[in-house]
């Protein structure tokens, strides 16, 4: 049995993101596992803006006993303006600190969680194909698995990115039945 920790960053209840968030959830559960799902919006321990104030505080205490608990950490968000929900960014500032997340040795950055995985999940409203031909794509996940997973030491199980999601309910199906399959696996 794995603990499974999603983080969650959009607003709107009915998003495509809580959709995916629950199946994932609802799988892995099935499945025997144990997880949490935060929902960065609504959850009671929100964080407000990052400040570079090293005191410790009960947020992100809280945060940082779940990551710490967890084997595999789950992202769920939109793609917005070519990055991340500015909420998910404030959550890794306050939460993926020096000594907790990673440290220096010899002046070089080594990751401390080498025992977890992570699985990135994100949607776009335009069509995948734009993101692709831009070269957005490629960078959202170079900078999530080199900047952010493979920084802290994580392995990376997938990263999957669903564009046009402002599309059919067709292919809003096969979006939720490829987090299903993933969740599965």
């Amino acid at each position: 049995m794995k603990n499974i920790l999603i983080i969650l960053a959009h607003p709107n209840k009915d998003s495509l993101s809580h959709s995916m968030a629950n199946i994932y959830k609802e799988e892995k559960e099935k499945a025997g596992h144990s997880v949490n799902l935060i929902d960065l919006y609504t959850d009671e321990n929100q964080q407000g803006f990052y400040k570079l104030d090293l005191k410790e505080t009960k947020e992100r205490k809280y945060f940082q006993e779940k990551i710490l608990k967890a084997d595999e950490l789950v992202f769920v968000f939109p793609y917005w303006w070519g990055s991340i929900p500015a909420i998910l960014k404030n959550w890794l500032d306050w939460n993926f600190t020096t000594g907790f997340a990673y440290e220096y040795k010899n002046s070089r950055p080594v990751g401390l969680f080498t025992e977890k995985t992570a699985t990135v999940f994100t949607t776009t409203g335009a069509p995948k194909f734009w993101y692709d031909l831009t070269g957005a794509n490629r960078r959202l996940k170079n900078m999530w698995k080199e900047q952010i997973l493979n920084f802290c030491g994580m392995k990376v199980n997938s990263f999957n990115i669903f564009g046009g999601i402002n599309t059919s309910s067709k292919d809003i199906d096969k979006i939720l039945a490829s987090v299903s399959k993933r969740a599965s696996a």
